[in-house]
């Protein structure tokens, strides 16, 4: 996990166990993700808000992404 604590210094974020394994989730996958994709493997451990400002955090920071899928819900990448 060395790689994403690396890339949250880069970004000018503070290192915390909910953003330090959101973005090892998303590293982990080649593709989009939807918000439930991301709160599924994390839900026993972090709340749905938290997860949520999360990823509100790296969208601001420019660290991901939204895009639109096929169905015209919102993933993000």
């Amino acid at each position: 996990m060395s790689e994403v604590k690396s890339i949250l210094k880069d970004y000018k974020l503070r290192q915390t166990d909910c953003r330090e394994e959101i973005l090892d989730v998303f590293m982990s996958k080649s593709h989009a993700l939807a918000h439930a994709d991301v709160e599924l493997p994390l839900k026993d451990r972090f709340d749905r808000v938290t997860i949520y400002r999360t990823l509100k955090t790296f969208v601001d920071k420019g660290l991901i992404h939204k895009v639109l899928d096929d169905e015209g819900g919102m993933k993000y990448a």
